[in-house]
């Protein structure tokens, strides 16, 4: 079973997209934030989920080394710098959240992801599961053995496939990069969904915020959230009138675009290692 275009766009249309969209932010904002800072470290940008979501698929599939980390998706793609990478992996391990013998790291050392890691990308993956069972029952049971480490492994590897075979589908050159390629960007954006207005268009048209408060949700610094929403205003995405923040409907059409994929993908991985 693979996923299609047509697929994402079923998901945009399903009737009960929206709700599941900012029922997902909702899930995301309060387990982030109940998480310890390491464990927040691991997903507080684009670029390292995508490379701790690499760390997951290539621990499922028993291939988790340096050398395959960095012939991974996120860093042959461009999303991930090959220095950052680097840093990434030494950072992970001296916080033993992936497991290293002892003795000099070569490129083709055998690594493992600890319990501490696999239990954090499990949670991750539990919210993206719920959602995607809200909009398709076919999924539901998966809900139910996703605490089994095999399963969990099995999911965590077919979404890994999906993601690298449907690359069209989640482009890094998107107008959703303004959040996802800072440090809590992806919080800011669910902050977002939050505040709009129950009766709306689009998913995100309008709110009112400060900075103060979108630097509490993503804990960031002011700084960085005025620096963003600065950049977003000068790339036409965001417009800003005192306290109210207008969101440009190709920045919500992108929004609206990478959650149906990724519960798709979900959905689709799922149902896969249910089979």
């Amino acid at each position: 079973m693979d996923i299609t275009t047509q697929d994402v766009a079923a998901i945009r249309r399903h009737p009960r997209f929206r709700a599941a969209v900012e029922a997902y932010a909702a899930d995301n904002l309060a387990g982030y934030r109940a998480r310890p800072v390491i464990e927040r470290w691991m997903v507080s940008d684009m670029g390292r989920s995508s490379l701790s979501g690499s760390v997951s698929v290539l621990d499922a599939l028993g291939r988790l080394t340096p050398a395959a980390l960095m012939a991974s998706r996120p860093v042959a793609g461009g999303e991930v710098s090959r220095g950052r990478a680097r840093l990434y992996l030494k950072r992970a391990i001296a916080n033993e959240l992936i497991l290293a013998p002892p003795g000099p790291l070569g490129p083709d050392t055998g690594l493992a992801a600890s319990p501490r890691f696999r239990e954090t990308m499990r949670r991750v993956l539990r919210i993206t599961l719920e959602a995607a069972a809200s909009l398709s029952p076919a999924v539901a049971p998966a809900l139910e053995r996703i605490g089994e480490d095999a399963f969990y492994q099995r999911v965590a590897g077919r979404l890994g496939q999906i993601v690298v075979e449907r690359a069209d589908l989640f482009p890094v050159d998107r107008p959703l990069w303004l959040f996802h390629g800072r440090d809590g960007g992806g919080r800011m954006l669910e902050d977002l969904i939050a505040r709009q207005r129950p009766v709306r268009q689009r998913l995100l048209e309008d709110c009112t915020l400060t900075h103060s408060a979108l630097a509490r949700v993503s804990l960031c610094s002011r700084a960085h959230v005025i620096q963003l929403l600065a950049d977003g205003e000068a790339q036409g995405l965001l417009r800003r009138d005192g306290r109210t923040v207008f969101v440009a409907p190709e920045l919500s059409d992108d929004a609206e675009q990478f959650y149906a994929a990724i519960f798709g993908a979900t959905a689709t991985a799922a149902v896969a290692a249910l089979a």
